[in-house]
């Protein structure tokens, strides 16, 4: 009766741990919602010290999501008629997924969620 009331709690100790955070350190992703005036071209300065280029967002569509190192992610984003772009910085972390968004006064925000 013990050997089997100790299998049962090892069980159910060793099934609570798989339990919890779907995420080991991943890097964060991100997408851009565009509700702006305008098409917006990105340009993306990772933490990692490169550069990717998301372009031709129209209004009202989202891009696909991007995956970067976590860490300060510089968004600087050319909206057509708007006369200066817009520079956006997102302090992101593992295991989180963002949503940049461009709001319709072509100001920016941000939201992530634990994954």
């Amino acid at each position: 009766m013990r050997k089997a009331a100790f299998l049962i709690a090892a069980f159910i100790t060793i099934s609570l741990a798989g339990i919890g955070c779907g995420c080991d350190g991943e890097n964060p992703s991100v997408v851009l919602t565009n509700n702006g005036t305008g098409k917006a071209d990105i340009q993306v300065k990772t933490s990692g010290g490169y550069t990717v280029n998301i372009n031709n967002v129209q209004p009202g569509t989202s891009s696909a999501s991007e995956t970067f190192a976590p860490g300060d992610i510089v968004f600087t984003i050319a909206i057509q008629g708007v006369a200066d772009p817009i520079v956006y910085t997102l302090h992101s972390a593992s295991c989180y997924d963002y949503i940049v968004t461009v709001n319709p006064d072509n100001s920016v925000t941000s939201a992530g969620n634990e994954r």
